[in-house]
């Protein structure tokens, strides 16, 4: 048995195609949709009589589009990783606290070390063994 790309029906700029694919219909029929439209705001004040031309103008216009549109995600995701690194930076100075007479970094304690210094009173939040080992090991 086997399974063959399910063929859908579209109407692109009045010619009818039939498009084979793996995709779902319903999105098919979208794009071809989206297609069909730009076509026809191509020659919506200029008449042209050549399909090709209109396909290459209207393809045009979306690639312009799709650049436009990748370029601006590229900027947006130098920019988010600008503030991350800026609010990682953030972090780092308040959890590494500089001694105000020496201007040297104060080092902060380790997980282990915290859970050494714990009041005996509370259970520790973190345990000693690493992970993978047994809990009962020091």
């Amino acid at each position: 048995m086997t399974d063959r790309p399910e063929t859908t029906r579209v109407n692109i700029y009045g010619r009818e195609y039939s498009i084979r694919g793996e995709g779902d219909p319903a999105y098919i029929a979208e794009i071809a949709h989206f297609l069909d439209m730009r076509m026809r705001q191509m020659t919506e004040n200029i008449a042209m009589t050549s399909t090709a031309k209109v396909a290459i103008l209207a393809s045009l216009n979306i690639t312009d589009e799709l650049f436009t549109k990748t370029r601006q995600l590229e900027e947006m995701e130098d920019s988010h990783q600008m503030f991350l690194s800026g609010l990682a930076d953030k972090i780092n100075d308040v959890l590494t606290p500089e001694d105000s007479s020496t201007g040297h970094s104060v080092p902060v304690l380790h997980e282990r070390e915290r859970v050494s210094t714990a009041s005996s009173d509370s259970p520790p939040i973190f345990h000693k063994s690493a992970p993978g080992s047994s809990k009962d090991q020091p």
